[in-house]
């Protein structure tokens, strides 16, 4: 028998029969439905839900108020608005799902389907199988330089140091790196989701081919396509990063500013460790101070986040560096030199600093910050992806991207 602990902000007769009525639609033999206004830790069932539909304003803090006492347990969150606030705290608390009311019958399967393979494991287990670093570079604020960043940092390591890079831009429609990098897209995220199982190595490396050797390309999305991002979808991108983890030495991620959508998640969760571009100004400091806040919360430990100060010796609107590193409480991991000319003209050229202007001090600081890349620990395992709340990837149902 499947028992069911349904927690409301208050309890009616219209809750018992309406929970009664989905599970006798969607779960073969016997249930038992309880509906009550409260919960206790002793309760025994096997599935609790959590229904915020009546709470309001009060959701979040209703969430956080239960989570001490169902930890560990097999949960379920629902609500009646779409809300990533709630889905994100839903993350952290580690249940199987997250369905918007009114939900579907197939949805709520698929989240029942996780009883029989959600274990819950000891977060400081780890997997010692080694596999290519996959690296995020984020930023919560805007114009940082992430995707020149990324493009610079992958082409030193392919073609200075001959690693196997693989660059995904995960900006969705911007597609900043086959701009920087002049090449046209073969292979973009919608193909990736769009082919799903039926990639392969070949399909990969050939795919991803770029006119510098060791260096290969994953285009965002592209603005004549229309993608759903589903359970599936986020399946399909696992099952490319397992290709690519065994082909490549380095996968480098391009991330949109001041989101923490769904994609991005999936990335910072088979993170290696994560590239945080920053740069000394007040602005940036706030928002980097409450960006990694929040990765914190998702479960990402600070020794993962490596601060990258970008145009560091900018002469004006610059905070003191002792200043900025005392509230940015995580150790600088680089600081990349301000050349703001010799940047543009790579940037115009379509041609990595590294080429266009190899002996400038930009160029050089890229390759230091490659070498630093390399130096880190490669013998430090890989966290597993199963060790990592799931719950977001795969809940947020019928998210279209597209373009107005």
């Amino acid at each position: 028998m499947l028992k069911v602990f349904v927690i409301v902000k208050e309890e009616t007769p219209q809750d018992q029969q309406y929970w009664q009525e989905i599970f006798t639609d969607v779960w073969e033999g016997p249930v038992e439905i309880s509906v009550k206004a409260g919960y206790l830790k002793t309760q025994d069932a096997d599935l609790i839900i959590i229904d915020l539909s009546k709470w309001d304003n009060n959701a979040i803090e209703t969430l956080q108020k239960f989570s001490s006492n169902i930890t560990g347990k097999h949960c379920l969150i629902v609500s009646n608005k779409r809300d990533i606030d709630i889905a994100l705290e839903a993350v952290k608390l580690g249940a199987i799902g997250f369905l918007v009311k009114p939900f579907k019958r197939a949805d709520l399967i698929a989240s029942l389907d996780r009883l029989h393979t959600v274990k819950f494991i000891n977060n400081n287990q780890q997997e010692t199988k080694k596999k290519s670093r996959i690296i995020p570079l984020i930023s919560y604020k805007g114009g940082t330089g992430v995707s020149t960043i990324t493009v610079n940092l992958g082409y030193a390591l392919a073609k200075i140091y001959k690693k196997k890079v693989l660059i995904i831009d995960a900006c969705l429609f911007a597609n900043h790196i086959s701009f920087l990098l002049n090449v046209v897209p073969k292979c973009s995220l919608a193909d990736i989701l769009k082919e799903g199982k039926n990639i392969d190595e070949q399909y990969i490396t050939t795919g991803t081919a770029t006119h510098t050797q060791n260096l290969g390309v994953i285009s965002g999305l592209t603005k004549t396509k229309s993608i759903c991002i589903d359970e599936n979808s986020i399946e399909n991108l696992k099952y490319m990063i397992e290709i690519a983890s065994s082909t490549y030495d380095y996968i480098l991620i391009d991330t949109s500013a001041r989101v923490l959508d769904e994609v991005t998640i999936f990335f910072l969760q088979y993170a290696s460790y994560i590239l945080l571009i920053t740069s000394f100004d007040l602005l940036a400091l706030k928002d980097s101070t409450f960006y990694i806040a929040a990765l914190t919360e998702l479960g990402i430990n600070n020794s993962m986040i490596k601060p990258i100060i970008n145009r560091y010796d900018l002469p004006t609107g610059n905070l003191e560096s002792d200043l900025f590193k005392k509230h940015i409480d995580i150790p600088i991991f680089h600081n990349l030199f301000n050349a703001w000319e010799t940047c543009v003209k790579s940037v115009n050229d379509c041609i990595p600093i590294i080429e266009n202007s190899p002996n400038s001090k930009l160029a050089i600081s890229f390759k230091s910050l490659a070498e630093k890349i390399i130096s880190l620990d490669l013998d430090t395992p890989i966290q597993s992806s199963e060790q990592k709340p799931k719950g977001l990837l795969g809940w947020i149902k019928d998210i279209k991207i597209t373009t107005t």
